[in-house]
């Protein structure tokens, strides 16, 4: 059955992406024009503005008649979704899990029930923790040792489970005690509004868990993994008590030092953006601000506030050393057969680049520099391959159930 939320949401999102076409198709128009009226030409050099034309009526037209469509979707489907919770089925939340990605800040923006909030959800899939029906006390045997895994772009806690080999999560609580939450996000938000709100939840998690927490562990799943560094660079500035309880990080496939993906895109939105005919269907330049941080990595909001993310501009972010006191782990994937072969070499595991996931950069003020022990490059995997695999899982399970100091810590540069 479909939620009045969904119908909502999805309702406005169609509206949002007719009023975007309309611009388009407007900025085209004109451009074409322009183009074909000679007297245009010596408009632009004796500084006479545009006329407006009966074309640029017709667009304001249906500019208004959109937005008026959507104030009357809000006054009429606002009082009927207001408690209904739109996740309900796991095919829903991978598909708000993907529009989040994609335009997630525009969501939350706009203020669209598609928009995720971000919480814990537990092994049964139910959201837990403060503000949700089953508080953190409901769940069973809590133990003392808690591990949060984080997942990536366009994806959602879901994706952690039982796909083809099992659940990280649960063989963790099997066989190491630990007791599993999987962090549910809107991945289109900037990474840094993700990682101070992951650093104050994790806050609210340590006051509010039903047993004195002697253990924590975070795992992020690539964009996951660079929100669980920006929580931790923002925890850090705070002072907050949790992250002296964090014990271990594990990175699975995450571009510290940005997607090839990303950059290819960025790089192709910026050459578009340069030709007046091409600059209008630029669409890279309406993605989210998750995406475009995922060019080089951006963890705070001083990588990306005041500067033009569609513009091809230098790596300006600011260095950012893992938080001494954990123990970091990293893991890489490469589709070749051989992690030196060209293949594996130049585009990783699809996505990210083996430099990049292994934290390696030619700034050694950037360079996440950690002993081999703690790095290991999976062959003939791809990027959600990490997510489920039984050799990356045994891997994991068996870093984890190492005592602290029998695994080299981070090597400080």
């Amino acid at each position: 059955m479909v939620s009045i939320k969904s119908i909502h949401g999805s309702a406005q999102l169609l509206l949002d992406v007719t009023s975007g076409v309309t611009q388009i198709v407007e900025r085209t128009h004109r451009t074409i024009a322009r183009e074909v009226n000679p007297l245009n030409r010596l408009r632009d050099m004796a500084g006479v503005p545009p006329e407006e034309g009966a074309q640029g009526r017709t667009y304001q037209v249906i500019q208004s008649t959109t937005s008026l469509v959507q104030q009357e979707l809000h006054r009429s489907l606002d009082k009927f979704s207001a408690q209904e919770d739109i996740l309900k089925s796991s095919q829903s939340v991978k598909v708000a899990a993907a529009l989040n990605g994609v335009c997630g800040d525009h969501l939350e923006a706009s203020n669209n029930p598609l928009a995720i909030t971000m919480h814990f959800r537990n092994s049964a899939g139910q959201k837990v923790g403060p503000g949700s029906v089953n508080g953190f006390a409901s769940i069973q045997d809590a133990s003392s040792k808690i591990v949060v895994l984080v997942h990536g772009l366009c994806l959602s806690h879901e994706y952690w489970k039982g796909h083809n080999e099992g659940d990280l999560g649960t063989e963790l609580q099997r066989e190491s005690g630990f007791t599993p939450l999987y962090l549910n996000y809107n991945t289109g938000k900037h990474i840094s509004h993700n990682g101070k709100e992951l650093s104050q939840l994790l806050e609210n998690l340590v006051e509010s868990w039903p047993v004195e927490i002697e253990e924590l562990t975070l795992i992020g799943h690539s964009m996951g993994g660079l929100v669980i560094r920006s929580a931790c660079w923002y925890s850090s500035e705070l002072n907050l008590p949790w992250t002296g309880l964090l014990k271990n990080a594990l990175y699975l496939g995450s571009p510290h030092h940005g997607s090839a993906v990303a950059k290819a895109g960025n790089m192709l939105t910026f050459v578009m953006k340069k030709f007046r005919y091409a600059s209008p269907f630029a669409l890279g330049q309406h993605t989210s601000a998750g995406i475009k941080d995922l060019r080089h990595g951006n963890l705070l909001d001083d990588d990306w506030e005041g500067i033009d993310q569609d513009d091809f501009h230098p790596d300006y972010r600011k260095p950012v050393p893992l938080r001494e006191g954990t123990r970091h782990f990293f893991i890489a994937a490469a589709i070749g057969k051989n992690v030196s072969d060209f293949t594996s070499m130049m585009v990783g595991d699809l996505l990210v680049r083996l430099d990049s996931a292994e934290g390696h950069h030619s700034d050694n003020l950037k360079k996440l520099s950690i002993s081999p022990e703690n790095c290991r490059v999976f062959e003939n995997l791809n990027h959600l391959d990490l997510l489920d695999n039984k050799v990356v899982h045994d891997q994991i399970l068996e870093w984890l159930a190492a005592p602290p100091g029998t695994c080299r810590p981070v090597d400080q540069l």
